[in-house]
């Protein structure tokens, strides 16, 4: 039989354990560290470094950080699968936040004949999370894809799936009307509430995150966590598009003695059949 004449599948993937930009006291930028992408064919990647330091003047550090990205046929139902996974330990940044261990899993799978896939984010979590020297316990939103979660695989897109939608919609009312939530916080995340604005976005924000245990009353909104004189952190965030996925596990937004970006264990993944 010609080759050509088979379904095929076009993979997509990319893992980024740590990357951003310190823009003072002095521009620094962090190198996208043990990143991984996909060959188009399918087929495995990855990359680690032990350690990793930006400089003396903004501490961050972290090591071992690694990351693998796989695509292959699953044998015994034929789906095309994608794993992507991205991973930092001995996170240090400006001894502010550190964790023994942070890692994004997303896991898909897409039906042989065609159609959309079906999602998991199993084993992504945090380990020994401290932010100013507090323990932080993200408690993550297990049932968030629990429409997935039957082993068939979806008629539509996440992106528009009533259940999913529904959960985000009611995450994103209570992070915007949380008691002392800051007015920027309705610009970031309102429009999720909107069928208007989600297509205008032509995505929805969301997070596996729903509470943030140990933090202090009044710095907590959801899974954003505002830190006094340092910045707020973002965690858990998830990126659903009609054909796409990424899971960010932390992002921080400095704005204090040190300014800038910077995102750990980033996943992202999507793909097409064709014909």
């Amino acid at each position: 039989m010609e080759a050509s004449t088979k379904r095929t599948f076009h993979y997509h993937a990319d893992a980024s354990p740590l990357g951003g930009h310190i823009t003072h006291p002095f521009e620094n930028i962090i190198h996208t560290q043990a990143s991984t992408s996909l060959a188009q064919a399918g087929g495995h990647a990855e990359s680690r470094i032990e350690s990793y330091k930006l400089d003396n003047s903004v501490t961050v550090t972290s090591g071992p950080a690694y990351s693998h990205t796989t695509g292959v046929v699953n044998k015994t139902t034929g789906a095309w699968t994608t794993l992507v996974s991205s991973v930092v330990e001995n996170l240090n940044v400006l001894e502010v936040v550190t964790a023994d261990r942070i890692v994004s899993k997303l896991h898909v799978e897409y039906p042989h004949e065609g159609g959309h896939p079906k999602i998991s984010i199993v084993g992504s979590k945090f380990v020994n999370l401290r932010v100013a020297g507090v323990s932080i316990d993200p408690i993550l939103d297990i049932d968030l894809l629990t429409s997935q979660a039957k082993g068939e695989f979806p008629d539509g897109p996440l992106s528009e799936e009533k259940g999913f939608i529904s959960k985000v919609t009611s995450q994103s009312k209570r992070i915007t009307e949380a008691k002392g939530a800051p007015e920027w916080l309705a610009a970031r995340h309102g429009w999720v509430k909107s069928p208007e604005g989600r297509k205008k976005k032509g995505c929805v924000l969301c997070s596996l995150v729903n509470e943030l245990q140990g933090a202090k009353p009044g710095t907590a909104f959801g899974h954003l966590l505002h830190v006094p004189g340092f910045g707020n952190i973002f965690f858990g965030e998830l990126i659903v598009a009609p054909s796409s996925y990424r899971l960010t596990m932390m992002r921080i937004e400095m704005g204090c003695l040190a300014e800038g970006n910077i995102s750990v264990a980033s996943s992202f993944t999507n793909g097409l059949t064709m014909p």
